[in-house]
């Protein structure tokens, strides 16, 4: 083939057919989804998964293809990756449905398991099983690109996706822009939830300096890969050691999400297959490793039956982009865009990987190295010490997904290894460095009442908190209110209750929070060190319909570097 192809198809899958819509309107503000607020209002929901009809549906899908692999895009339901298939040995390294049967774990409803669905501003997004805008395109190199794209349904912010495919590499990218339209800021998370086929011989993988894995919202941990004497959720390990990393030893659902790595990849890996698949981003962007399981019991066997008809079971390997928790969030400024990269591969034969890059990864068996590539590297030179003493220097070639071992005996102690090409260039380099079973994160302290926290910046932080984790149970604007009655001009709360009534389209609310606040921020400086307080009081003077005075305090606000971007942008607007 020697080049990336990319085709828009038609494919009938068996569907179970969705349930009508509740017309009437859902306003619950403490419905819980993933332990945040799932109030879904003025969106219709599904209620009700149907099973009594299946229909032979066609859809559209976007296949990409070069030599190695290949994937295949679906844009009608959420523009997820619906496949990915090493086509040397035709193993599925991401999960493949052979039905669409949607089941109700999406904040609005249906949602399908497999792939790779894309999560934000929140995990099971609203809009997973809704269809988004593609197009294709083909770039100079020879790479194709699926492009996918959608408004979100909740805050109306941007999601822009590529799944890109080269030439010559085994690897699709996920590129991804997210870009805050409106004029307030939101929270948000990105989990990219790769799903793939497990058994009695799976096993996941984080990075060996991942010694410590969390629950859910950071409210309990374990040790990693053994988890002793610690319960995370409902695995209690109090007294029995257990290997958590084989998914045959975690009989109930679960999630574990890893603790700081200084590594960028984590996958896993089938030992009967002995092939799998591994993840790779920055994790200084990308920080968040996890996985969960339906676990071993009559309950996963349920589930099985809920969101699949042959294909069998599934655990998730999720990627977090700006978060390393659910839920965990940062926040998207007004009219700010973020752009990262994402990649995923398949393996095979070599082990689980005790490192991994883009080009390569790398298995230290007791009796041999074992290699594989993404990549044609050519003739590489490996060398591994141990103890400062080099103990193999090795030349070998290294092709495209082409597992190769070499002999060695595995020394005691910990292993550095440089693998470089003809030119000298270092295409992997990896220290194996004693595993550091003392970083034990800390739990989340949990925020109680509002009248139980002593000062107002306690209660001004609490109430930020609630807002940006979207709490189901507690509204923000209760933390800055007390904190007014400890302290009136407590200038952050007063931001922060007109930037929440805007936002509540009580506008004259805003007004008179925000004017309070330029008065106690101003009556030692003329020029505050921040211009945010001038930007919300010129968005809410334009909601108010006051353009001539809105466009005054924009200049304003755009005097200060934290703001000049947002109100320059609203300057040329009005």
């Amino acid at each position: 083939m020697n080049k990336s192809k990319i085709y828009v198809e038609k494919m009938v899958i068996p569907t179970y057919t969705e349930s009508p819509r509740e017309e009437m309107p859902v306003f619950p503000e403490n419905r819980n989804h993933q332990g945040m607020f799932g109030r879904p209002y003025p969106n219709k929901i599904i209620t009700f998964a149907q099973r009594d009809e299946r229909v032979d549906k066609e859809y559209t899908v976007v296949r990409l293809e070069n030599d190695y692999i290949e994937v295949i895009v679906l844009p009608e339901i959420g523009g997820r990756v619906f496949g990915a298939k090493d086509k040397k040995t035709g193993y599925e390294f991401l999960y493949r449905q052979h039905v669409i049967k949607p089941a109700l774990i999406g904040d609005y409803g249906s949602w399908i398991s497999g792939g790779v669905e894309f999560n934000w501003p929140f995990h099971h997004r609203p809009s997973g099983f809704a269809p988004v805008d593609f197009m294709t395109e083909e770039e100079p190199d020879g790479t194709v690109v699926c492009w996918l794209s959608e408004h979100e349904p909740v805050d109306r912010t941007k999601g822009l996706v590529g799944i890109a495919l080269s030439p010559d590499h085994a690897y699709f990218e996920t590129r991804v822009r997210l870009t805050n339209r409106t004029p307030m800021r939101h929270p948000f998370l990105w989990w990219a939830n790769g799903a793939v086929h497990i058994n009695e011989n799976y096993q996941f993988f984080f990075p060996h300096d991942v010694t410590n894995v969390y629950y859910h919202d950071k409210v309990s941990r374990s040790g990693f890969p053994n988890a002793e004497g610690y319960t995370i959720n409902s695995l209690d390990c109090t007294n029995n050691p257990v290997d958590i990393s084989w998914l045959k030893n975690i009989p109930d659902a679960n999630s574990f999400f890893a603790c700081a790595s200084e590594y960028d990849f984590f996958g896993g890996y089938d030992h009967g297959k002995k092939a799998g698949v591994v993840h790779v981003a920055n994790h200084h962007v990308s920080p968040g490793k996890k996985m969960f399981t339906w676990g071993n019991n009559q309950l996963s066997k349920s589930w099985e039956d809920i969101l699949t008809d042959k294909d069998g079971p599934y655990c998730e390997l999720m990627a977090g982009s700006y978060t390393d928790d659910q839920p965990d969030f940062s926040w998207l400024e007004p009219y700010e865009t973020k752009e990262f990269k994402e990649y995923w591969y398949p393996i095979e034969e070599i082990n689980v990987p005790d490192f991994a890059n883009l080009d390569c990864a790398v298995h230290f068996g007791e009796k041999t190295l074992n290699l594989i590539s993404t990549t044609d590297l050519g003739k590489v030179k490996v060398v591994c010490s141990c103890g400062g003493k080099e103990f193999l220097n090795k030349e070998v070639t290294l092709k495209t997904l082409e597992p190769i071992e070499v002999k060695w005996k595995k020394p005691e102690g910990y292993i550095t290894i440089v693998i470089t090409d003809e030119s000298g260039k270092v295409v992997l380099e990896y220290e194996d460095l004693k595993p550091d079973t003392l970083k034990i994160p800390p739990l989340r302290t949990r925020i109680g009442s509002a009248y139980d926290i002593d000062s107002a910046d306690e209660l001004y932080l609490a109430g930020v908190h609630v807002e940006q984790y979207r709490f189901n149970t507690q509204q923000p604007d209760v933390f800055w209110e007390e904190a007014l009655k400890r302290n009136p001009n407590h200038a952050n709360s007063l931001i922060a209750l007109g930037r929440y009534h805007y936002m509540m389209m009580n506008f004259e609310k805003a007004k008179a929070y925000l004017e309070k606040a330029i008065k106690v921020l101003t009556k030692h400086n003329t020029h505050p060190e921040s211009g945010n307080v001038y930007y919300l009081y010129a968005t809410v003077l334009e909601a108010l319909g006051d353009y001539k005075k809105a466009y005054g305090f924009y200049y304003k606000a755009a005097w200060s570097d934290d703001s000049v971007a947002k109100a320059a942008g609203k300057l040329g607007a009005l």
